[in-house]
């Protein structure tokens, strides 16, 4: 399925997307995913941290962590079932022991699932992995039961498409790179967009935090460059030493850029960031369409693979 179909079918896949809820009752949960099948890993992990209600690490990386150890409860994601990092870590959680469950399509991924009898949650074939974030987001909430997740997953589906925002935002950074910035419970959202843009619009993005790039990346601005515009990713509950911040940041370093801010809608953590999530993938999409590119071949990264031979 092209990309541009699934994004825009956001809220039918996730309201139809029914999974059975898990009986672990781990405290330690390590989710490894890479890329479009790792973002869930990364939103449910900054909700944690946020919240406090669960320590959640995610892990993009071959093997896993090295405290990892039979305590812990590993949920490999990978939306093909055959992706290289998240193989490893698979193998890896079954030498130590560990709980480990798997949320896939298929592939080799659910074929070691089924050789050592693990849980596995399907997931639909027939999409982009990045575009099939609903699915695997959802799959995982159903597995690490987080409380009032069921309010919070009702919430998310009851947003809407901003598709006159994102064409807005899109129009406004045409023609530019974009530097996008965020803090705390927003960080997965700024990295999503990113890697939106990269790989839809076929174009560089940047990003990266607020307070860190207080310490570092801010004195980069010093020369100002046309080429750059920066997109400021705010969260409405966000605390008022950020917002400070924020608008401290804007004076000092960018008052000759182009600045386009968004902020979260939604009362839920996760309604808050998928609001912001959505936003960001149709303004990829509407990026490719003034860089006229097909959002959804992605040649240079299957190429990448060919040449690792699934390594």
């Amino acid at each position: 399925m092209q990309i541009n179909q699934d994004i825009m079918n956001f809220f039918e896949m996730w309201n139809s997307a029914k999974f059975e809820k898990s009986v672990s009752s781990e405290v330690r949960i390590i989710i490894s995913g890479m890329g479009g099948s790792g973002i869930g890993g990364q939103i449910l992990s900054s909700i944690s941290d946020s919240e406090g209600f669960a320590n959640i690490t995610y892990w993009n990386n071959y093997n896993l962590p090295k405290w990892a150890n039979k305590d812990c409860l590993v949920i490999c994601v990978s939306y093909s079932g055959n992706t290289a990092e998240t193989l490893s870590a698979a193998k890896k959680a079954l030498d130590l022991g560990c709980n480990l469950e798997v949320i896939t399509t298929g592939g080799k991924l659910r074929k070691i699932a089924e050789e050592n009898n693990l849980h596995v949650t399907n997931i639909e074939k027939g999409h982009q992995p990045r575009a099939a974030l609903p699915l695997l987001l959802k799959a995982l909430i159903s597995r690490v039961r987080l409380p009032s997740m069921d309010q919070e997953i009702k919430e998310v589906g009851e947003l809407k498409l901003p598709i006159n925002k994102a064409k807005n935002i899109a129009s406004q950074i045409k023609g530019t790179i974009p530097c996008i910035y965020s803090s705390d419970l927003m960080n997965p959202v700024a990295y999503r967009w990113r890697c939106q843009i990269q790989e839809n619009a076929k174009q560089l993005a940047f990003n990266h935090q607020i307070p860190e790039m207080n310490h570092n990346e801010i004195v980069g601005w010093t020369l100002p460059n046309s080429q750059m515009s920066v997109i400021l990713i705010r969260d409405s509950n966000e605390e008022e030493q950020i917002r400070n911040r924020f608008e401290a940041t804007k004076n000092v370093a960018w008052d000759s850029v182009k600045i386009v801010e968004c902020t979260s809608v939604g009362k839920t953590p996760l309604a808050r960031i998928m609001s912001m999530v959505i936003l960001g993938d149709l303004v990829s999409l509407e990026l490719a369409q003034l860089n006229d590119v097909n959002p959804t071949p992605v040649e240079i990264i299957e190429n990448l693979k060919k040449e690792l031979g699934g390594r």
